[in-house]
């Protein structure tokens, strides 16, 4: 089977079957009697000999030329971000503010402001219709209650002086004068649409989207009275801009362009111009979703006063990220949003019921913990926390909580809620990940043996050891410490092979603990010829692949774990690159200076790597090599279909939101489960685009990787998804026809390009079900790449593999 044997059977299969089936049709009628056996025919020429399998491999290892073409993706990927968030060439000043008495208690405010362009007058027609953005609105300061109220929309333009690019904007019934109130006019422009919405397998934004990106883009605004910023009654918000821009981007533009921070007013107050305090909420499917799944599932409609809210910043921005959203740490962390601010959200006059259900369910139907509709990790409803122990069934959800809590009847809010996530900080605010650390402090090669020194800050500190072994200079392991060998020694549910990890405690053929060994200072020998090779790496043991140049430098990690009162507290691991050439510890062996990718950019939307979806506590680290322990480019995505575990192609996937586990989901058709991964595909990375690669990664480092430093990996087959569904009236329904993209994609071996930046175009495909561009896509790496149909021995991937990189040796 050559290289294309793949692509051929599972593409072209179909069209043969049905070609088939066309023949077989045509052919009707009668076909008369059987005639008489004919003569026997001469002997036909022996056929040519089959190929072995090593020119099997040898023809399917082909280097990708996606350089050659794509050279600079990554560059366009980022320029798009680039063009959002970097200097606007539009500058919105507003000048006056003067409003007339209508008489009948409504006022026509009319606002002056003032649009350049690079610097000179942008002139446009008198509204503006050249611009894809323009809105101007009014709000009222209370500072007795600390509220906006009233807010007067200015959509009606009139002429000024284009010329000058001056322009006005009016509302003809206001409820007051701006200019003789404690209020704000704020407004903003925007120009050069950098997205597409949903319809192409490159589009970014669902139909319909709130979000938008833009070139150009410049906020403005103009205070009177109490609402002036350096007043003493100013309005305080209890957030801080930079909490939102930890996930969004800097500057934080909500929606992509109302900014958070306008010169002139409040932080936030530019927000308040549409979230103001007396505004009816528009999403009561948000609380829906999560209080009564499936009736948000089979359109079970609301009367008011069912979930009825305010549209301010707390329930908008709490309902969200707690309930529509999969926001990527536990949102009982207010510390992220709240820096500094902890004592006024915490504040027994917020427990009320309208702070609590901005993030719990009030009931929670079928989705309590261990239901089926039970969702982690969504906060858990009020009824579960108020019967799962005592019966508090008395609590009242319209009952003024205050009136026992807080009030020396009950306990204050600071007994549910720190402002942390107890897993990561404790109550005064410390990481237990800097109170309680670990290193590894000397790794030495005598022989076959490594003996590796390490320590904790703690005893009570249980460490795991893994040592993993790079494969030809590369960033990626040929050996993982996750990868069982090939021997029966160490017996498992999940197979009998032996792994280059060990723990206190554990009998391995493979580690020895030293008699000096401590609990908090270690010393353990690995015995690297213990580990008995695999057929896929044809037998060679791991000296003969150090002989061989395969391998020539180890990583050496050791990840914590503590449990601390019951909790497992979340800590960093720590690890060393040690060359078995020279004995010595490498510095930087791609990671500090030479990383591709911080793991400081990726805490800042998930605080610490790892702790919301590994239970384990020790899984992070200052760099991903500890996460490449696990995820390397030689097993399939086991949760992702048509991906690797690879951690660029997982994490790619999943920051495209492509779903895990989509057969499991299918397997039984259920309109909650369809419904909530209809929402889960559309929605979109947090910087309102993916492109924005550095996002994750350090400057300059994101583009087609080198295929001298970065192995072919291996793609998971599609899933078998026995039901579909489609959308029908903003509802989830069983699409009788079932999933475009068929169970018959194999897993495929494919070149580093393929893998890591395919991960994300397969995702978009895979999510809007676009079977025939996937083919395309593949039919496209199998032409200018590698793109091989795996066996079940994975003796074509590691073949592929050690012909590739063998010519960068």
């Amino acid at each position: 089977m050559n290289r294309f044997d793949g692509m051929k059977r599972w593409a072209w299969s179909i069209l043969v079957m049905s070609a088939l089936a066309f023949v077989l049709a045509g052919c009707e009628g009668s076909d008369g009697a059987q005639g008489a056996t004919g003569a026997a025919g001469p002997a036909g020429p022996a056929g040519a000999d089959g190929q072995d399998g090593a020119d099997v491999v040898a023809q399917a290892a082909q280097l990708e030329s996606c350089a050659t073409c794509h050279a600079g993706a990554g560059d366009e990927h980022q320029a798009v971000y680039n063009g959002y968030v970097d200097a606007s060439a539009l500058e919105l000043t507003i000048n006056s503010v003067a409003s007339v008495d209508n008489g009948d208690a409504t006022f026509t405010v009319t606002a002056m402001f003032t649009i350049l362009q690079n610097g000179l007058p942008y002139v446009d027609t008198v509204d503006l219709a050249n611009l894809d953005q323009r809105r101007f609105y009014a709000a009222q300061h209370f500072a007795a209650t600390q509220e906006y109220l009233n807010s007067c929309s200015m959509g009606v333009f009139v002429a000024a002086n284009p010329a000058n690019g001056q322009y006005a904007v009016q509302d003809v019934d206001c409820g007051y004068a701006p200019e003789l109130s404690n209020a704000h006019v704020y407004g903003y422009v925007a120009d050069g649409a950098l997205l597409e919405h949903a319809g192409g397998s490159g589009a970014e934004l669902p139909a319909g989207s709130h979000v938008h990106l833009y070139e150009d883009v410049s906020n403005a605004a103009l205070a009177f009275g109490t609402a002036m910023v350096t007043d003493a009654n100013a309005y305080v918000s209890a957030a801080n801009p930079s909490g939102c821009a930890k996930c969004h981007g800097t500057p934080y533009l909500k929606h992509g362009y109302r900014a958070a921070e306008v010169a002139g007013i409040p932080d936030f107050a530019a927000c308040k111009s549409c979230h103001y305090d007396d505004r009816n909420g528009g999403h009561r499917d948000w609380q829906h979703m999560v209080d009564r799944p499936f009736d948000w599932a089979t359109g079970v409609a609301l009367v008011p006063p069912e979930y009825d809210y305010t549209a301010n910043i707390m329930n908008d921005t709490h309902m969200s990220h707690a309930m529509e959203f999969p926001y990527p740490q536990s949102a009982q962390n207010c510390d992220t949003c709240h820096t500094g601010k902890l004592a006024t959200v915490l504040d027994d006059t917020q427990f009320t019921a309208e702070t609590c259900v901005s993030c719990h369910p009030v009931d929670g139907v079928d989705a309590w913990p261990g239901e089926k509709y039970a969702q982690g990790p969504r906060a858990p409803a009020l009824d579960y926390l108020w019967t799962r122990g005592a019966d508090l069934s008395f609590h009242d959800i319209n009952s003024t909580c205050t009136g026992c809590h807080g009030a020396g009847v009950s306990q204050s809010l600071t007994a549910y809620h720190t402002g942390y996530d107890v897993n990561i900080t404790d109550a005064t605010g410390v990481r237990y990940a800097d109170q309680y650390t670990v290193s590894v402090d000397q790794i030495t090669l005598a022989g076959n043996v490594l003996t590796i020194n390490f320590s904790s800050s703690d005893p009570a500190v249980a460490p795991e050891l893994l040592v993993s072994l790079y494969g030809w200079g590369s960033k990626q392991f040929i050996i993982a410490s996750h990868s069982r060998d090939g021997s029966d020694l160490c017996p498992s549910s999940r197979g009998d092979g032996c792994r280059m990890e060990w723990a206190p405690g554990d009998t391995s053929p493979l580690f020895t603990e030293d008699a000096a060994s401590v609990p908090g200072a270690w010393m353990v020998m690995l015995d690297l010829a213990a580990y008995v090779p695999t057929t896929i790496l044809d037998g060679r043991d791991i000296p003969t692949l150090i002989a061989d140049g395969v391998i020539s430098k180890a990583e050496v990690t050791v990840t914590p774990e503590l449990t601390l009162n019951g909790t497992d507290v979340v800590l960093t691991a720590a690890n060393e690159t040690f060359d078995l050439g020279t004995s010595l510890i490498v510095d930087d062996y791609f990671k500090g200076a030479n990383a591709v990718v911080s793991t400081a950019k990726c805490n800042a939307c998930h605080d610490a790597l790892a702790s919301s979806f590994h239970s384990e506590s020790g899984r992070g680290g200052d760099g991903i090599e500890v996460c490449k322990n696990c995820h390397v480019t030689t097993s399939p995505g086991s949760h992702l279909e048509m991906a690797s575990r690879a951690i660029d192609s997982y994490v790619h996937a999943i920051h495209s939101f492509q779903d895990f586990d989509v057969g499991d989901t299918f397997e039984v058709f259920d309109p909650v489960f369809a419904k909530r991964y209809d929402l889960h595909i559309n929605h979109v990375f947090p910087n309102f685009t993916i492109r924005n690669c550095e996002a994750c990664h350090l400057a300059d480092v994101y583009n087609v990787p080198d295929q001298a430093e970065s192995m072919p990996g291996v793609l998971a087959t599609s899933d078998t998804v026995v039901t579909w569904y489609e959308i029908v009236g903003g509802l989830a329904v069983e699409d009788p026809a079932g999933r475009s993209i068929g169970d018959n994609v194999p897993e495929f071996v494919t070149g580093p390009a393929s893998r890591a930046c395919g991960a994300c175009h397969r995702s978009r495909m895979i999510n809007r079900d676009l079977a025939g561009n996937l083919a395309s896509f593949n039919a496209h790496t199998d032409a200018f790449g590698t793109l091989a149909e795996n066996d079940a021995e994975d003796t074509v991937l590691f073949g592929i593999i050690d012909d590739i990189m063998s010519l960068f040796e």
